[in-house]
């Protein structure tokens, strides 16, 4: 059986290097580097082999396992040579192996084509792993990300509600005639008007008559925001894979066909609170002044 058989790792990627020669000896080199696995340590395990012939013993001072350890830069492939668990196969292939020791039981380093041949094997065998590493590592964030964001739907919808009630009851007040005193957005109505999203009277009417008839509800807030999260939760993957392994448009390309309809959010600069401090709604990061 192949080694990767008895391991049983979570994936694997295998590379070849091109022939070389030393001295006159023709030389091939295999490699393999395998992640994860049910009897696998954490760290980097070696595997050595010498024309299909596994090496034992001495491994310590073996051109695989110093090239493993010393001349392959793990981080840069996104994996953590001391913590994930890593198999590192190699096989060399020669006319006339260059054993060192009189039990013949390692490879030594001193020769400089085969140790460029290993590292170059060992660096193609970490290449392929990078991408599948960056795809997963990028859907992992997507579902967390989306977790987190589901997690405050129910808060916000509950906030969200009670601001638009608190407006739509305080218009009530002004259609009835009861005086308020004018929010800061009124006071300072001057200052950057240019840097102020402005808000469109028939937006804000159809919202306060969506929360007189009660169609306005925490509930179609939770709704819209839980169906917001599912439809941008992939956007930024940079890849045309979502979380099931299916295949969908990446957000630029989405943008592009005209599917991207998201406005933009201007939070407006409060410099004077309000006269009455009842309406100021506090929490540990943030004040917030409900304006109409």
């Amino acid at each position: 059986a192949h080694p990767w058989q008895v391991v049983e790792p979570e994936i694997i990627a295998t590379a070849r290097d091109k022939p070389g020669a030393y001295d006159g000896h023709p030389f091939i080199v295999e490699a393999a580097v395998s992640l994860g696995g049910k009897e696998a340590k954490e760290g980097i395990t070696v595997v050595r082999f010498a024309n299909r012939i596994p090496l034992l013993f001495e491994g310590g001072a073996d051109v695989a396992t110093r090239v493993a350890n010393s001349k392959i830069k793990w981080s840069s492939y996104k994996i953590d040579h001391k913590r994930d668990k890593i198999g590192v196969f190699v096989s060399i292939v020669s006319t006339k192996v260059p054993f060192k020791g009189t039990g013949k039981e390692y490879i030594g380093d001193d020769i400089t084509e085969i140790q460029l041949s290993v590292k170059r094997a060992l660096q193609n065998c970490c290449q392929q792993l990078r991408v599948h590493l960056a795809k997963r590592n990028a859907l992992r964030d997507v579902k967390e990300r989306k977790s987190r964001l589901l997690k405050y739907i129910p808060d916000v919808s509950r906030s969200l509600f009670g601001i638009l009630e608190g407006m739509h009851k305080r218009k009530l007040e002004e259609d009835s005639g009861v005086e308020r005193d004018a929010s800061p957005r009124k006071q300072h109505s001057g200052i950057s008007p240019t840097k102020r999203q402005r808000t469109d009277a028939n937006d804000v009417s159809a919202i306060m008559d969506g929360i007189a008839s009660g169609d306005i509800t925490v509930d179609t807030f939770k709704q819209q925001l839980t169906e917001a999260v599912e439809e941008n939760a992939h956007a930024g993957l940079g890849n045309d894979e979502n979380e099931d392994g299916g295949k969908g448009g990446t957000a630029k390309a989405k943008k592009a066909s005209g599917d991207d309809d998201r406005q933009s959010l201007y939070l407006v600069p409060i410099y004077e609170g309000p006269n009455d401090a009842r309406s100021i709604i506090r929490h540990p990061l943030f004040d917030f002044y409900p304006m109409t």
